[in-house]
């Protein structure tokens, strides 16, 4: 039970950092050639968190740093999943640690206005999941 609650949470853990790097990365590419299809997708479900960034108005100069930050987030992950030495649990468990490293140095990077306004969208997302895993749990 306790390798579940830690394999859940390195999930929720990677994929609020994918969310944040993919945007991240697209973000740091220049809009003005970005085409009406791509603006569509960035507003469908599963791709909040680049609305989300939108929302912080990084500088140019935090887009980049952000992007640094994950592409050395990934390129440390991509070791720790060819770490042949490690087991499953111990691979889950660098991988939390990569992610939350990550987010926190992205933290760093934000003012305090953004990461004000991280943090609500954080409690924002977290309180749809919530509401969202309440209606589809089957009552007991």
């Amino acid at each position: 039970m306790k390798a579940f609650r830690i394999l859940k949470n390195a999930v929720a853990t990677a994929g609020l950092l994918a969310m944040i790097a993919t945007p991240a990365a697209l973000l740091a590419q220049d809009t003005s050639q970005s085409n009406p299809q791509d603006q569509a997708a960035s507003t469908q479900p599963g791709h909040r968190h680049g609305d989300e960034l939108a929302k912080l108005n990084l500088t140019d100069e935090q887009k980049a740093q952000v992007k640094k930050i994950h592409e050395n987030m990934r390129a440390q992950m991509d070791a720790v999943k060819n770490d042949t030495t490690l087991t499953a649990e111990q691979k889950q468990a660098k991988m939390k640690e990569l992610h939350k490293s990550s987010h926190e140095q992205v933290k760093q990077l934000l003012t305090p206005e953004q990461r004000q306004q991280l943090k609500a969208d954080e409690k924002e997302r977290k309180a749809e999941k919530q509401q969202s895993g309440q209606t589809a749990a089957p009552q007991q």
